[in-house]
């Protein structure tokens, strides 16, 4: 059989287009395997060479930006299987992908946090969930996280998306800002009480000064008044005038006593310190208290032993204490307790309230019904009580504070309503020893003639001045008078014979009592000196310097000066035979 020259020869299309049909039929192919997922890469031969293509290849920007992202990423089965984990998720469990990918995503969580995570798993809502929750680490702590996740569909399977947000940062820093925030709040506390305390110094301060100048001005009233009641009452025998007399001078007593309440509220008056033991002055003075608080009321005393002693005004301190029972009497109507307690104490230092140190504390407490807040805050005003009128000053407390900040120490009060009060004063304490207490006097003072004897008065108030005056001379002493302190300096320069100086403490011209006496001391050592004050002023440095010269308190009577004058003319006398 023959065949034709055509069919013999093959058309060279035909097998360019059986080439291309081919190659299609294997890209189709291809393309099937990788829809299917069946096909892991990839590889064409191009001009360049062989190139390989992978799922890895096709989503390297989308997987980048995933790995490098702050927050953690996962995929998760409905089962919580986790399918995928980024690095940074990775880093948030301190673990490796290969011990996290097919693990159940639940045992990364804190026990206390699974529920909320079993929930937000099985939340069947589209928009998907969120709760903050504490991934556990493989070292051990608590990582907090925000967990966000969503249900995705891939052909037909559900997958779950997640981002985990590191919390640790953003919760170091509010607790940062809480702290923070509280420290604020703490200063503007301080700050708020520091500033009350210095309203409330300075409130007391300026009620102290004006306090101090009425009470002075008084007191040199009370001592014209009082001096020329008894130089009257020394000049008449009815009976009737005597009466009046009297009733007058009482009324003068009264007078001082005010006046000395005033004083010790504004640290002004006179003070003679003295080493001493505390618990042995409660002993002494026990009976007194006792007395003062009645039988209804019973009387606890507790003193710490080894306490060190204190340099303070023991009469003072025995008044302010029965100041303290007789409050605590008015506050137990009904009877009680009264507890007075000594202790050791250490106080911090408060600028311009308390000096910081060693203290001896004297807490007194009562059973009594308490004082509320508004009545706490003013008790230690002047003037002020809840007492009925007549039967209360309001001084008794308002005392209490001025002599323990003269004596340089500090008061509290610590009260509430329906559960009574304690009032605690501080002490400062010394090292200096308590002197044994002296033996009873034998020797009498001497009297001296009157008619020897040469007396300078100081005084700035011609009245007193004129009325110390003519009493002595009414006493058979001989007096050259003087209106301040660089004028008696005058007399004394000028070669008068003076035997005693009799001078007032508060003068002008720039020199005060203690400054006189001082100067006088410098010139002539064994010249006797009477001083005669209600109050120290401000000259403290002085005052100190001449702690040994008693002062006698106005208004005194006229047996209180000619018994002080006395008394420093036999002082005198002895110290000139031991020079």
């Amino acid at each position: 059989m023959m065949t034709s020259p055509s069919s013999a020869v093959a058309d060279p299309r035909q097998s360019e287009i059986d080439e291309l049909r081919a190659r299609l039929a294997e890209a189709e192919e291809t393309l099937q395997a990788i829809r299917q997922g069946d096909v892991d890469a990839v590889v064409i031969n191009g001009t360049a060479g062989p190139q390989v293509y992978t799922l890895l290849n096709a989503d390297r920007p989308y997987r980048t930006i995933v790995e490098r992202m702050q927050e953690g990423a996962l995929t998760l089965t409905p089962d919580g299987t986790v399918l995928y984990a980024n690095q940074r998720l990775a880093a948030f469990l301190a673990l490796g992908l290969e011990h996290i990918v097919g693990q159940t995503f639940g045992q990364f969580i804190d026990a206390e946090d699974r529920p909320l995570f079993c929930s937000l798993l099985t939340r069947n809502d589209p928009h998907g969930g969120r709760t903050e929750l504490a991934l556990r680490a493989a070292d051990g702590s608590s990582v907090p996280v925000y967990l966000s996740m969503i249900e995705l569909m891939d052909e037909g399977r559900t997958i779950i998306s997640g981002i985990v947000t590191d919390l640790r940062w953003p919760k170091q820093r509010m607790r940062e800002l809480v702290e923070a925030n509280a420290k604020l709040v703490t200063a503007m506390a301080e700050r708020e009480w520091a500033e009350s305390l210095l309203r409330h110094a300075l409130k007391m301060e300026a009620v102290g000064e004006l306090t101090a100048g009425l009470a002075h001005d008084f007191n040199n009233l009370l001592a014209v008044i009082g001096g020329n009641l008894e130089l009257f009452s020394a000049r008449t025998d009815d009976d009737w005038l005597k009466a009046r007399v009297d009733a007058s001078q009482r009324a003068v007593e009264r007078g001082a006593r005010l006046t000395r309440q005033l004083l010790a509220f504004s640290r002004q008056q006179s003070l003679q310190p003295q080493v001493m033991a505390v618990n042995a002055l409660l002993l002494d003075i026990e009976p007194l208290l006792q007395s003062a608080i009645g039988d209804r009321i019973r009387l606890k005393l507790v003193a710490s032993e080894g306490l060190a002693p204190c340099l303070v005004d023991a009469s003072e301190l025995q008044a302010s204490l029965l100041n303290l029972a007789r409050n605590a009497v008015d506050a137990m109507p009904d009877g009680g307790c009264l507890t007075i307690t000594t202790a050791a104490a250490t106080l911090e230092d408060v600028p311009g309230q308390v000096r910081g140190g060693r203290y001896l504390s004297i807490d007194v407490t009562d059973t009594g019904h308490g004082m509320p807040s508004e009545v706490r805050d003013r008790a230690f005003d002047p003037f002020f009580t809840t007492k009925d009128i007549g039967r209360g000053t309001g001084l008794g407390l308002s005392q209490v504070y001025g002599f323990m900040h003269q004596s340089d120490g500090h008061v509290t009060i610590d009260s509430v309503a329906g559960s009574g009060t304690t009032v605690r004063l501080y002490l400062p304490v010394t090292d200096m020893i308590a002197p044994a207490p002296p033996p009873p006097a034998t020797v009498p003072v001497p009297q001296s003639t009157p008619q020897s004897r040469r007396v300078l008065v100081v005084d700035d108030d011609r009245d007193i001045r004129e009325l110390v005056v003519e009493v002595l001379e009414s006493l058979g002493y001989t007096t050259v008078a003087a209106e301040s302190g660089p004028a008696a300096l005058l007399v004394l320069d000028g070669g008068a014979a003076v035997d005693v100086v009799v001078s007032d403490v508060l003068m002008p011209d720039g020199m005060s009592g203690f400054q006189l006496a001082r100067e006088i001391r410098r010139r002539s050592p064994n010249l006797a000196i009477v001083l005669t004050s209600g109050m120290t002023g401000p000259d403290h440095a002085a005052a100190d310097a001449m702690r040994d010269l008693p002062v006698l308190k106005k208004p005194y009577r006229c047996e209180d000066l000619l018994q002080a004058i006395e008394t420093a003319l036999h002082v005198a006398a002895l110290d000139r035979m031991s020079a």
